[in-house]
């Protein structure tokens, strides 16, 4: 199995850990690290990883992400919170606006509990 290129974004304690933490995991390859959203974007464009992983404390808007999910649509985005010990995934997926696409996507989301 080819390893996962993983690329953290945050200026933290918990940022430095979590990409430590993640160094060791054999199907996870750590491809760079950056501090704020700002200076990561040539960094991803450059390294072209398969998630980007936001480690932050608090919360941040969802405009920080539009610039990557803009410039690359497949991107996967994971914004970890430290203060809300939570992980939210953050995508974009372009879909045709035809009603059996639309029916498709709906159908493929996850039932709310």
């Amino acid at each position: 199995m080819e390893a996962r290129r993983v690329f953290i974004v945050g200026a933290s304690l918990f940022a430095e850990t979590l990409a430590q933490a993640l160094a060791k995991v054999e199907t996870i390859k750590v491809i760079g690290c950056a501090p704020t959203v700002e200076t990561a974007a040539q960094m991803i464009r450059d390294n072209l990883p398969d998630v980007v992983i936001i480690a932050e404390a608090g919360e941040q808007p969802p405009t920080a992400y539009a610039q990557f999910l803009a410039m690359y649509p497949d991107l996967r985005i994971i914004r970890a919170d430290l203060n809300a010990n939570n992980a939210q995934v953050i995508t974009c997926r372009h879909i045709g606006a035809s009603m059996p696409e639309l029916l498709a996507a709906i159908e493929a989301l996850l039932k709310r509990s």
